[in-house]
């Protein structure tokens, strides 16, 4: 077969595979009259792993997961929209890692709200001025997020997902490595590229901004001035990336919460957060952390938090396997609940098993 007729071949595959994708988007529409009757969640996280699970055991190739996998992220993000109209709101600018997460997972059709604060994203949703938030909670070179978790103490909002995404920082500039004098970035990517950075620019200024998309915007306007940001960063402020990958661990991951105002259904592969505010007594925490044992559930995250109420008050975050409609865990939660001052449960969601 010749080049002409394998592009036709390849035009009538498009336009059935249009036609099925509106099919499919007509459906959704049908699904989103019955949420909207029902008051239900638009954005489904256990309906979305099922989704996903299901297009890897059918694919046969020769496109590869990952490929499907982003083609459908789109497809299910404008079916979100035709649903509802959904808002989500992240740390902004746009840019930021935070948004790279939203974007990740809810596609590009949303609206997206970038804000200022990790405390502005709690309000948000808590408001119901944007329907989830998209906040960092904990990174494997740096632990846990505090500001996240702190808020979690003081606003009511649930977790209804988790995103895991590598975090690759980068150097960039519109002048020689040579001649960089002033390094810009959030202390987060510095302390990320710590011994990069002391290996090589040893006397060079580090210089503290909000974001890495602030830092890149005014190594744009600098002169012999540098920014360590993501790559995408790098094409919208038109610098010139010297050194890619500069995090001194290659496994450096952050974990992002996606915040709802309700949490979704069991699904079989799920982690629960908890947070406990424990008396100030000796064996605390060993109280709280026997009936995991007894119930025998994998703890996945310990996080000590001051509850800044009064000295030595503290809460602690925790992150386990199992969803708080599991049986074991209901009995573990409310054996735990007996051994602490207060417990809330921040949320259940299914567990992200897929690197971005």
């Amino acid at each position: 077969m010749n080049l002409k007729k394998l592009r036709g071949k390849i035009d009538a595959l498009d336009s059935k595979i249009i036609e099925l994708f509106n099919e499919r988007a007509n459906v959704a529409k049908e699904i989103g009259a019955i949420k909207k009757r029902t008051n239900a969640q638009v954005y489904a996280p256990e309906r979305e792993k099922e989704v996903y699970e299901r297009i890897s055991a059918k694919n046969k190739g020769p496109l590869s997961d990952k490929c499907l996998f982003a083609i459908y992220r789109e497809l299910m993000a404008g079916s979100l929209m035709l649903e509802k109209p959904v808002k989500v709101s992240f740390l902004g600018p746009v840019g930021t890692f935070s948004y790279f997460a939203a974007r990740g997972k809810f596609g590009a059709s949303v609206e997206y709200l970038p804000l200022n604060g990790i405390d502005s994203v709690f309000r948000e949703v808590s408001s119901e001025r944007a329907d989830y938030g998209i906040v960092p909670v904990e990174n494997t070179t740096e632990g846990g997020i505090r500001e996240t978790l702190n808020m979690f103490i003081e606003c009511d909002v649930k977790v209804c997902a988790e995103i895991i995404m590598p975090v690759h920082h980068n150097l960039m500039a519109n002048c020689k490595i040579s001649d960089i004098k002033k390094i810009y970035s959030k202390p987060q990517a510095f302390a990320q590229c710590r011994l990069w950075l002391v290996n090589n620019f040893k006397k060079v200024d580090l210089l503290d901004v909000g974001s890495t998309t602030e830092a890149a915007r005014i190594a744009a306007k600098g002169t012999n001035a540098a920014a360590i940001a993501h790559s995408e960063v790098a094409r919208i402020y038109g610098l010139k990336i010297l050194r890619r990958n500069i995090e001194d661990y290659a496994n450096n991951i952050t974990r992002f919460f996606v915040l709802s105002r309700e949490f979704p259904p069991r699904t079989g592969n799920d982690k629960t957060a908890i947070m406990c505010h424990t008396k100030n007594e000796t064996g605390a925490l060993l109280k709280i952390l026997e009936p995991f044992k007894k119930h025998n559930i994998n703890l996945t995250d310990i996080e000590p938090l001051p509850t800044r109420k009064k000295a030595w008050d503290y809460c602690f975050f925790v992150d386990f396997v199992g969803h708080a409609s599991d049986e074991k865990v209901k009995r573990a939660l409310k054996d735990v609940s007996k051994r602490c001052i207060e417990m809330k449960i921040m949320g259940s969601f299914p567990a992200d098993n897929t690197i971005r």
